[in-house]
């Protein structure tokens, strides 16, 4: 994560860039070498390219999957330990409180 200094720092780069006269002219320059790039790679290297990311994704996907299925799981403990101490404490006040008010009853009697 970046820190606000850092991002500060960031967008006065890109506000000097963007301020820069030749700024457009370079961005398009940049863009037609993309796409000259693109046009000349061949179909196996696309199709590489392709499954090198399908691979990516399906592995990160798979990580993420797992890593959140990790996390629900610590929440979900986490959450069933407090909610058991949160009843069991909510219940012994009850209790408490009820025996007060039948022992009360009970001497006004």
């Amino acid at each position: 994560m970046w820190n606000n200094e850092q991002k500060n720092i960031w967008h006065d780069i890109k506000d000097a860039w963007n301020d820069q006269p030749q700024s457009e002219k370079i961005n398009i320059q940049v863009s037609q070498l993309l796409d000259e790039f693109k046009s000349k790679a061949s179909q196996f290297e696309k199709d590489s390219i392709n499954k090198d990311l399908a691979f990516i994704t399906s592995s990160t996907t798979k990580f993420e999957k797992d890593s959140i299925k990790r996390d629900l799981a610590f929440i979900t403990t986490s959450v069933t330990k407090f909610e058991k101490k949160s009843v069991k404490s909510g219940l012994n006040f009850i209790s408490n409180f009820l025996e007060k008010v039948i022992s009360k009853l009970k001497k006004n009697k």
